[in-house]
């Protein structure tokens, strides 16, 4: 594993999260996309993240060990908590935002089944943003090494 590998696994990862956070986000909020994925094909980035997660952990456990103590050094820790926390707060805002707006006096399974779908998609945007985030980390460092 290189940076530039580890790089290309997280970006790709990240934007298919983006790209399908984002479709479905907008889709639920009302936009007419009139692209033919529905809210079922959801499970394709969850595929993605634990295929990359899985190729990144036998990296880790199975790769050289000098490669891995550059690979995943205390920056690359910390790097990764201070995304992590920005993404958790964001979470909690978004999903206090869509509480926020739901219309509790009409409220039905229908669209309680919504604000699922709509608390979902907020996550996988959002955690497809900062996982391209922090591959970006990985490309400059990837240009610097």
């Amino acid at each position: 594993m290189t940076y530039l590998s580890r790089f290309l696994y997280l970006f790709i990862c990240g934007a298919v999260q983006i790209f399908f956070g984002a479709y479905l986000f907008l889709e639920l909020m009302g936009a007419d996309l009139g692209w033919p994925i529905k809210g079922n094909a959801m499970f394709i980035p969850g595929i993605l993240i634990f295929i990359t997660s899985g190729i990144l952990t036998a990296s880790y456990y199975f790769g050289d060990r000098k490669k891995n103590n550059a690979l995943y050094d205390e920056y690359t820790a910390l790097r990764y908590y201070k995304i992590g926390a920005i993404g958790y707060a964001l979470n909690g805002i978004g999903i206090f935002i869509l509480f926020s707006i739901q219309d509790w006096s009409n409220w039905d399974l229908q669209s309680a089944n919504r604000m699922i779908y709509q608390i979902a998609s907020f996550a996988w945007l959002i955690f497809g943003i900062l996982i391209v985030w922090f591959s970006l980390g990985d490309y400059k460092e990837h240009k610097n090494g």
